[in-house]
């Protein structure tokens, strides 16, 4: 299997470079810096499950940045950033040798058994470093493509939604809902930065909201440094089933001796002693 992923990676590589060969250069830096962040996500931002899904998102939006960035920057940036990250994910979310080569990889379940997840201060640093990257790249693309007040207000307010969606957080069904219309702002953002020639408009909005997930959803301090905030999506612990009492009905039938076999043991003794006798 490994073979497989290996032959893909190549063939991948091998479009890279047929397709960009004029810009070779220029674009190899895209690709480079694509594959060793999705690297990065699956090895080693993967040890926080939160961090990990927040951070898959960032990179497709980053292909987007990229792809209203290209005339400014007049070099390709976004079909390299692209395949980049196809590649970074298959090099980072397999196992590449010993006994489980092949298979997908994994870090270890960090789930406890009431439900929650630990904490430390390697998570903390992670989910601290992904903030800030994303703080720096929503910063970044707001200067180099419409740096106005209203692009830096709604920079500031989605942060700050994000923080708080996550830091006094509604019930989870209410949350998910709300995250669901993460991606409607997004376009509706995008249509107004489209009309007004703020193209930074709609980038900075998902930078923003990201940005604030991860630092709402973190205990910084304190015992549970480290430690998502609740609540979790997905299996939480597991529910023992009680047992029904039984019935006055099958109590007296379990506790009554069975009749036949009471008899059969009472006449073979009778028997017995009839021929001791």
């Amino acid at each position: 299997m490994s073979v497989l992923h290996g032959a893909l990676i190549a063939l991948l590589v091998a479009v890279f470079g047929w397709f960009f060969r004029d810009r070779l250069i220029e674009a190899s830096f895209f690709f480079a810096l694509s594959v060793v962040s999705a690297v990065l996500v699956y090895r080693v931002v993967s040890q926080s499950e939160r961090a990990f899904n927040v951070m898959l998102w960032a990179l497709f939006l980053t292909f987007l940045t990229l792809t209203s960035l290209e005339e400014s920057l007049a070099v390709p940036a976004a079909g390299p950033w692209f395949l980049g990250f196809i590649v970074g994910s298959i090099a980072g979310g397999y196992v590449w040798h010993g006994p489980r080569a092949g298979t997908e990889f994994k870090q270890p379940n960090r789930r406890q058994a009431d439900g929650s997840f630990s904490g430390g201060r390697r998570l903390a640093a992670i989910n601290a470093v992904c903030a800030l990257a994303l703080l720096g790249i929503g910063t970044a693309q707001l200067f180099l493509l419409s740096p106005t007040v209203a692009v830096v207000s709604v920079l500031a307010a989605a942060v700050l939604a994000g923080w708080v969606l996550f830091r006094f957080p509604p019930p989870l069904q209410v949350r998910n809902g709300l995250i669901l219309i993460v991606p409607v702002v997004w376009f509706a953002l995008a249509f107004v930065g489209g009309a007004t020639d703020q193209m930074a408009l709609p980038h900075a909005w998902g930078y923003g909201i990201v940005a604030g997930i991860l630092i709402g959803g973190r205990y910084w301090s304190g015992p549970r440094m480290g430690e998502p905030r609740p609540p979790f999506s997905g299996p939480g612990k597991r529910r023992r089933r009680r047992r029904r009492p039984r019935s006055k009905q099958q109590t007296q039938k379990h506790e009554q001796p069975v009749a036949g076999t009471f008899m059969s043991s009472r006449t073979k003794r009778l028997k017995l002693s009839g021929k001791k006798s």
